[in-house]
């Protein structure tokens, strides 16, 4: 295409807003319609069979879900750690619950030895299932707590502050959450630069959603009965208790423990760029939840002021400035066909 044709065409194209708007509208109702298949609604799933309470012993109120995946030599520390925070009643009413992503690391095992031992642990081992938030759902699935609390098992949530997320939990305030940024606690001296740059872009881009301190914090507590209230949940995320702080009643303003965050002793950290994407993309369908229908219309009205920007007179003065119109010599010079004389 000449300079001239390109520059004629690009000056021809006018833009009808308003079936441009409605297309864009449609268009985004399609495009970002929610999947069904990576949604849970607490209390419904197939799989959820809310298990007795012990006969011999005392009621359970508290359990700890721990989603782990390769962490084996860490669950012995761990299990230690949990109990020798509690008070003695707090303790003969807490249980543990490992949820595994069927390592084949011997973690299986190693609960078994640390139940053999007297610790009031056991283990969940998902076959054909992979994510942090689907193997916590799934773990508050067989809780029989009234009181549910996750954390990690690389030992950078400290056991301490155990007892404060779980007593903060009230009525009025069914969630409780863990926060690194709180008055008088630190990061780790060694954590990386690169973490805690990723840790607060993360913090930004959730913040017009929620007022929460750390919203990206894997150390919290809610009580079941807002849990089994709240609105469907994403398994394909990785930071449940975002989706929680906005989906689960009265969760909005959480009870809030400052913790100083640690180091990761053994094992190797899960964070990688694919994370990160499912993150953006957890992030997005969220605003899209919370939005509501005003997101398709802000999608089509970008659309549309863009499609209208392309047609503006100031768009045309702007392309034959740059492709040189009739015959001009523009900023950007197309290549031109040069023909070759034959050679007889």
């Amino acid at each position: 295409m000449s300079r001239l044709a390109l520059t004629t065409w690009a000056s021809s194209r006018r833009v009808a807003p308003i079936p441009l708007f409605i297309i864009s509208f449609l268009l985004s109702l399609f495009i970002f319609r929610p999947s069904s298949s990576t949604l849970y609604t607490p209390g419904l799933s197939a799989l959820y069979t809310p298990p007795a309470q012990p006969s011999t012993s005392s009621p359970i109120e508290n359990t700890l879900v721990i989603p782990t995946y390769r962490e084996r030599p860490n669950l012995a520390p761990l299990v230690q750690a949990i109990f020798g925070a509690l008070s003695e009643a707090m303790a003969d009413r807490t249980e543990v619950l490992i949820v595994d992503d069927d390592s084949r690391d011997g973690t299986e095992e190693e609960v078994a030895r640390l139940e053999s031992d007297g610790w009031r642990v056991g283990v969940l081992t998902r076959t054909g299932e992979r994510g942090l938030s689907g193997a916590v759902l799934r773990g508050f699935e067989r809780a029989r707590g009234e009181r549910l609390l996750v954390m990690d098992a690389d030992l950078q949530h400290p056991a301490s502050a155990i007892p404060d997320l779980l007593n903060a939990l009230t009525e009025d305030t069914p969630m409780a959450l863990g926060t690194r940024y709180g008055e008088g606690v630190s990061m780790a001296a060694g954590w990386p630069l690169h973490r805690r740059i990723i840790s607060w872009g993360a913090r930004m881009l959730a913040r017009p959603l929620t007022s929460a301190s750390d919203p990206m914090s894997g150390f919290f507590a809610i009580r079941k009965d807002a849990f089994l209230a709240s609105e469907p949940l994403s398994t394909a995320g990785f930071k449940l208790a975002l989706e929680l702080l906005l989906k689960a009643p009265r969760a909005s303003t959480p009870a809030e423990v400052p913790y100083s965050f640690g180091l990761r002793t053994s094992g190797t950290s899960k964070l990688g760029m694919g994370v990160m994407f499912r993150y953006v993309d957890q992030l997005g369908a969220l605003y899209r939840w919370r939005l509501g229908w005003a997101w398709h219309v802000l999608v089509a009205a970008c659309v549309t002021g863009a499609g209208v920007a392309a047609g503006s007179p100031v768009t045309r003065q702007m392309l034959r400035r740059l492709m040189g119109g009739k015959g001009g010599e523009g900023l950007l010079p197309l290549h031109k066909a040069t023909s070759r004389r034959r050679l007889e």
